[in-house]
């Protein structure tokens, strides 16, 4: 059945926004498809959309925030003891509201939910849509610039996880998990022909079950650490990079050096690839070889081979009535011609001895000498290569430590990339021991997952066939096999046309960019490119998103930061025209500067009223605005904020940012 969910509206109190409350339902209560909402920079637009998702998510659950987490996000004006933020939702017709409650005393965050019987503590949201409100899927629901360069980042968000979870293609391996736990439960409770024996056999199975866990727990940590070191070293390298290049013309040498030593780095590597190719050459090796292989030439040069003749033009010629010189040919004469057409060659043969002649001819015809000369030259201009590469990063090396020296910050931040690069290396070698192929080892000492895997099929064997439900494992093993092929093959060409769609919508957006998808997987890989500009990673993500939204039979609302901030007015205004397609509920926040070429074709392509919200903090640099604020029916004043629902307000209103 088709998922329909709508926020209602939020209440904000006590955080480091103003406090308001926001209703996007109109008054004879239907659902604005359509609300922009502007908050200069500083009014806490950031925290409204981060409390958002942590409300729609449940991710501050169970201590997940810590303390100083919780109490940045108090308001400072008062210093309020709690705060919150409540979501008001319709979930298929039934209304659930969410409170993601504060105290700022403890430092802690908590949940209540409230939908069906009554409220209950804790994120507790109707089970139809606890695939859609996670952590992951929440941030494609309140969607950033943030977002869209972590499409491109296959170290931060699964993109291929959010395709398969809007299209339930995840469904498949809950339903081939359910088919192992039956069996799992029906072998526990057959009686074994031998008792001690089944003991055995399924102790062996749950330990075995238990380190495959165990595992792949400490392959997942020292991923996600090496992760996380990975980014910080790449974040640290980049600052490193820019300190060693500070200076017009420090830099200018810098990277001048750094363009030389990639230069002949791939100038050295390229000449290694050649003379390992060449050293395959045994004639390449010593002369010995040369000459052995030239007699081999000459030998078969002398004794004639190979025959002018093959063996197919004899075995041809038995099968006709007459010999080409005329002679009939009977029985005894056809016999002896199939006899003795074995004594010569095959064409195959024939082929193959003429090319390993010319081979020969060409590689040591003219001298034996020669191919060991070429390979000692080979490798002395290796020799010359790889001393060019050492003095030129030698000499980069010198200018980084004039910086380094001059600076301690630049040298701490050296200091700190050598260590991450050893933990990194250190985590590697962690990693490569759970790609161990030996089975030298007892269970408890071996490493390698696919070995230990083999080792639980082969016990789930033995288990089966002592509790004699080995039929049942083997329709088990089919149907897993026919559900591994489904979600394969399912999961390919939903990506392959959501990709094919995307790049269809880019195309549209970005009609004189040459950026293409190339493959959706754990991020969105460009063709020929690792990332775009900011505009064309925005338009990369709006086209993915709204591919998603596009083709899938749920509706789900779609709140955006900033729509159209870092794209020029052209770009602005096709964006405007197709976000009204995407999704049933739109909700941008946007700044006055932003409203330019992307409002009026939004306003132009909505086919209903759109609602025009401003929310702005009270101080001396609104006061302007405030007493306007007042006039207008239907304006909501707090103890440190307004939020008028007006267009010609929303229009009027030019301020880019604000004190906090």
């Amino acid at each position: 059945m088709p998922a329909v969910m709508q926020i209602l509206g939020w209440t904000a109190t006590g955080l480091r926004c103003p406090d308001h409350q926001v209703d996007f339902q109109s008054q004879t209560g239907e659902l604005r498809s359509t609300s922009i909402v502007q908050m200069p920079n500083g009014t806490g637009k950031t925290t409204t959309i981060d409390l958002l998702r942590a409300t729609l998510s449940g991710s501050a659950s169970d201590g997940s925030w810590d303390r100083d987490k919780v109490r940045e996000l108090q308001k400072r004006e008062g210093r309020p003891s709690h705060g919150s933020f409540e979501v008001r939702l319709k979930l298929n017709e039934q209304l659930v509201t969410i409170i993601l409650n504060l105290d700022f005393e403890s430092g802690r965050a908590s949940y209540k939910t409230t939908h069906g019987k009554g409220q209950s503590d804790g994120f507790h949201p109707p089970r139809e849509f606890q695939k859609f409100l996670t952590e992951t899927f929440a941030k494609f629901l309140a969607f950033d610039g943030e977002l869209a360069k972590d499409l491109l980042d296959p170290s931060q968000i699964r993109a291929e996880a959010v395709v398969e979870n809007l299209f339930q293609i995840n469904s498949l391996p809950a339903i081939k998990r359910k088919v192992s736990e039956y069996w799992d439960a029906h072998a526990s409770k057959v009686k074994a022909t031998e008792e001690k024996g089944f003991n055995q056999r399924r102790n062996r199975l749950s330990k075995l079950r238990d380190r495959r866990n165990h595992l792949l727990s400490q392959q997942k940590q020292l991923k996600g650490e090496r992760n996380k070191l990975a980014r910080e070293l790449s974040d640290l390298t980049d600052l490193y990079d820019q300190a060693t290049k500070k200076g017009e013309a420090h830099g200018q040498r810098v990277a001048k050096l750094e363009t030389r030593c990639a230069q002949l780095s791939r100038k050295a590597s390229d000449e290694a690839t050649g003379l390992l190719d060449a050293m395959r050459d045994p004639q390449a090796l010593s002369p010995f070889f040369a000459q052995k292989l030239y007699d081999l030439k000459t030998g078969l040069d002398r004794v004639k081979l190979p025959e002018s003749a093959a063996r197919e033009f004899f075995e041809e010629l038995a099968d006709e009535l007459e010999c080409i010189c005329g002679r009939p040919i009977d029985d005894e004469v056809r016999h002896v011609i199939q006899q003795r057409a074995h004594q010569y060659l095959g064409s195959d043969d024939v082929a193959l001895l003429n090319l390993m002649k010319s081979s020969i001819d060409e590689a040591v015809g003219e001298s034996r000498t020669a191919p060991e000369e070429q390979l000692l030259e080979s490798i002395a201009a290796l020799e010359v290569s790889v001393g060019e590469e050492r003095d030129a990063q030698n000499e980069l090396d010198q200018l980084r430590l004039e910086v380094e020296q001059a600076d301690p910050a630049v040298k701490e931040a050296k200091e700190r990339i050598e260590r991450l690069r050893a933990r990194i290396s250190v985590i590697d070698q962690e990693l490569e021991k759970f790609n161990s192929k030996s089975e030298d080892e007892k269970d408890e000492r071996t490493f390698g997952i696919k070995v230990i895997e083999k080792r639980i099929s082969e016990a789930e064997q033995r288990l089966a066939e002592i509790t004699e439900t080995r039929d049942l494992r083997e329709k088990r093993d089919i149907l897993n096999g026919i559900i591994d092929s489904a979600y394969s093959k399912a999961r390919q060409g939903i990506l392959t046309e959501v990709r094919d769609d995307a790049n269809r919508r880019i195309r549209e957006l970005l009609p004189n960019n040459d950026i293409t998808i190339a493959e959706v997987n754990r991020s969105l890989k460009l063709k020929d490119q690792e990332a775009g500009s900011m505009g064309e990673t925005l338009s990369v993500a709006y086209a993915f998103l709204g591919t998603l939204f596009d083709r899938s039979d749920h509706q789900l609302p779609f709140v955006v930061d900033s729509p159209a901030g870092a794209i020029d007015l052209d770009v602005r205004r096709r964006i405007g025209e197709l976000i009204p397609k995407l999704t049933s509920q739109f909700i941008t926040f946007i700044i006055s500067t932003e409203r330019p070429g992307f409002v009026p074709s939004l306003k132009k392509a909505c086919t209903d009223e759109i609602q025009f919200l401003t929310i702005f903090r009270k101080g001396p640099r609104t006061s302007k605005y405030e007493d306007e604020a007042r006039q207008i029916d239907g304006t909501m004043e707090s103890s440190d904020g307004f939020l008028v629902t007006d267009e010609g307000f929303f229009n009027n209103f030019q301020m880019e940012s604000e004190e906090v």
